[in-house]
């Protein structure tokens, strides 16, 4: 019976009566000679023989027939970790014809993801049978064979937890997707422990293979994903392009000048202003604090002074008439030349007692129009501020200047890029985030936020700024012709509060070649962060979606709607019977009814991700595909200083 037919109900769990058949067959097999001996005299006939044969055909036939129904029942009880090796991989992702000259244009640019299958209708189907089940699953009963093996997994079943059967209701085979369908950025969620990071770990080396440049930003410092990676890029010939940045480890870490890459000055502001957090009418307090930071750099890039952090913080806290000093030096002396204060002395002595207020004055009443400068003008609002009101509307904003700025952050983030000014013989690199996108390599990122959660979200934020502003320079320079960039953010919740630079990246990523790969715990950890409205616009920019297990309600339920409706089989029995004693005593009637129906429902039940065992996840695809998938763990048997054979033929 077809599935087409309304009347076609799948039954693959019920009793394996083949094997039960292919036992008394073979019995049988055996008992015609061994009777035959017997009465013959240890005298075996053709007939015999001939029967016999025929038999063990039979019962082998019924064993064949079986083995699927085997197969699926024993998956239903089993699980089982996986490992994969690094060589491994490289042959799957086509790693040397896509580096090879003669072969690369027949590159089907495709990655492996791991082992599973298209959840369809018909596993919609086993679920809700499944489902049905008692706690026990008496209803399945294992042949005595299989037995033993269950044993045998039974210490990788308990530890991966989960229900094993959900994976078991389809057969599984090694499953690749194209490059493209992950351009349209993927959103990753899942309980602690399930395997997110795991998975992390597989994308950032597809994406090595597909010759992107990294960029991970990783707020646990977990050792075997930076590890991986850095043993990836050794393999790969591009180990010293490999940076490494983590607070807790000045020492050895790389550093990054955060506020290096900007297409216009403001944007310096609208990525500091907002890591106050303010709402509501501490808006007020975030429009005064742009305002400030905004006069700040204008009054750096007028003296010609690098913009960093540190420079910052102290014109907001203790320089800002300092600053505003020297702006008005450096505009006195360009406008008047070096001797300004003999030739303008008069004229400055009838605006003021001090030479601050005497420059601020004479420019407001003669110079304004004459010479006009915006650093001067925005020094003047910016030091002449009443100072009491100055201190309320900026104290919301100088713990996080502090925060940015205090040791080791100033070391690590407000670095001068500038080898003429930066000669101290310090070893560690001077990372800037544009020349490595645009050169090749990998910024592993440890943010340590399990110390200082705060001050990890606003490097996080930070950093995806910088992200969004090599962006800019792209789609600016129309130059399309550049390495395509994958960025990978763990904990993504982290760094959403207040950040445009991360939702402009999933609008517009794409088209400057730009894709993301972002993990969080439930989608109320977005919606913590920031508002339904902003979460649900987070979640539909994301072309891809995977979820481990998940005890959330909201997410489970944003899961099954990745899936679509199925229609399940239903079967309804009636029974009723009566007596009537107004005619006869023996007037009885009964009836009995069976009715087969059929109702949309989730194809996917939500109830089954709360119960998926570790290292499983469900997956809805770009490219249409909805997947049930079991995550292999990848490890590195490479042999210490083993290199690509393209890379060690180009070093000899």
């Amino acid at each position: 019976m077809t599935r087409q037919n309304p009347r076609h109900v799948e039954h693959v769990f019920r009793p394996i009566h083949e094997l039960r058949i292919a036992g008394l067959w073979f019995f049988g097999a055996l008992a015609i000679p061994v009777i035959n001996w017997w009465r013959e005299m240890g005298v075996a006939t053709n007939s015999t023989l001939i029967f016999s044969t025929a038999m063990l055909v039979i019962a082998a036939g019924f064993t064949i027939g079986s083995i699927p129904l085997m197969k699926r029942q024993i998956k239903l009880s089993i699980n089982r970790k996986e490992f994969i090796d690094s060589d491994w991989l490289r042959k799957k992702n086509d790693l040397s014809r896509r580096m090879s000259k003669k072969e690369w244009k027949n590159d089907p640019r495709e990655v492996y993801m791991s082992k599973g299958f298209e959840w369809g209708s018909e596993h919609a189907q086993r679920a809700y049978q499944v489902l049905d089940f008692d706690s026990e699953m008496s209803d399945v009963q294992l042949p005595f064979i299989l037995k033993p093996i269950v044993r045998a997994l039974s210490k990788d079943t308990k530890e991966l937890g989960g229900k094993p059967w959900i994976h078991g209701l389809g057969n599984e085979q090694e499953i690749k997707t194209a490059e493209s369908t992950l351009y349209g950025h993927t959103i990753i969620t899942g309980n602690v422990g399930t395997g997110k990071t795991t998975l992390l770990r597989l994308q950032s080396i597809n994406a090595l293979h597909m010759g992107h440049v990294l960029i991970i930003i990783d707020p646990k410092n977990d050792t075997d994903w930076r590890s991986t990676v850095k043993s990836e890029m050794n393999y790969l010939g591009m180990g010293d392009r490999f940076y490494f940045v983590h607070p807790a480890k000045q020492s050895e870490s790389a550093r990054i000048p955060l506020l290096q890459n900007y297409v216009r000055l403001t944007e310096i502001a609208s990525r500091l202003a907002p890591l106050m957090g303010a709402q509501g009418s501490g808006v007020t307090f975030e429009t005064f604090a742009f305002s400030a930071i905004q006069n700040i750099c204008e009054g750096m890039r007028y003296l010609g002074e690098p913009i960093r952090l540190t420079t910052i913080q102290k014109a907001i806290s203790l320089q800002r008439r300092e600053l505003a000093m020297r702006v008005f030096t450096r505009y006195m002396e360009s406008t008047f030349g070096e001797r300004w204060q003999e030739t303008q002395g008069k004229n400055l002595a009838q605006h003021g007692d001090d030479t601050f207020n005497q420059i601020a004055n004479y420019y407001k009443a003669s110079l304004i129009d004459k010479h006009p400068c915006r650093a001067v003008e925005g020094m003047i609002e910016f030091a002449t501020h009443d100072e009491s009101h100055y201190t309320k509307m900026i104290a919301s904003f100088r713990p996080v200047m502090t925060a940015l700025t205090a040791t080791p952050m100033d070391d690590l983030f407000s670095v001068i890029d500038d080898p003429m000014k930066d000669d101290d013989g310090d070893a560690r690199p001077i990372v800037n985030i544009e020349s490595i996108m645009e050169q090749g390599g990998c910024i592993y990122i440890s943010l340590d936020s399990l110390t200082d959660s705060k001050t990890a979200g606003y490097i996080a934020r930070l950093i995806l700024a910088e992200v969004a502003a090599v962006a800019g320079h792209r789609y600016n320079n129309d130059d399309m012709d550049v390495r395509r960039i994958s960025v990978m953010v763990d904990e993504v919740h982290a760094a959403i509060e207040n950040n445009d630079s991360l939702l402009n990246l999933l609008a517009q990523g794409r088209a400057a070649k730009m894709q993301m790969t972002l993990s969080t715990q439930t989608i109320a950890d977005l919606e913590a962060k920031t508002d339904e409205a902003t979460a649900k616009r987070f979640l539909g920019l994301c072309n891809n979606y995977i979820t481990l297990r998940t005890s959330d309600p909201m997410t489970q339920e944003y899961a099954a709607s990745q899936f679509s409706k199925a229609s399940i089989a239903t079967l309804q029995t009636q029974a009723q019977s009566g007596v009537s004693s107004s005619s006869s005593v023996f007037d009885i009637s009964s009836s009995v009814g069976e009715r087969l129906m059929k109702v949309r429902e989730d194809s996917f039940p939500p109830t089954l991700l709360k119960d998926l065992p570790n290292l499983q996840f469900v997956a809805r695809l770009a490219d249409g595909r909805t997947l049930k998938m079991r995550l292999p763990i990848l490890i590195n048997k490479d042999e210490p200083g083993a290199r690509a054979p393209w890379v060690a033929k180009g070093a000899a």
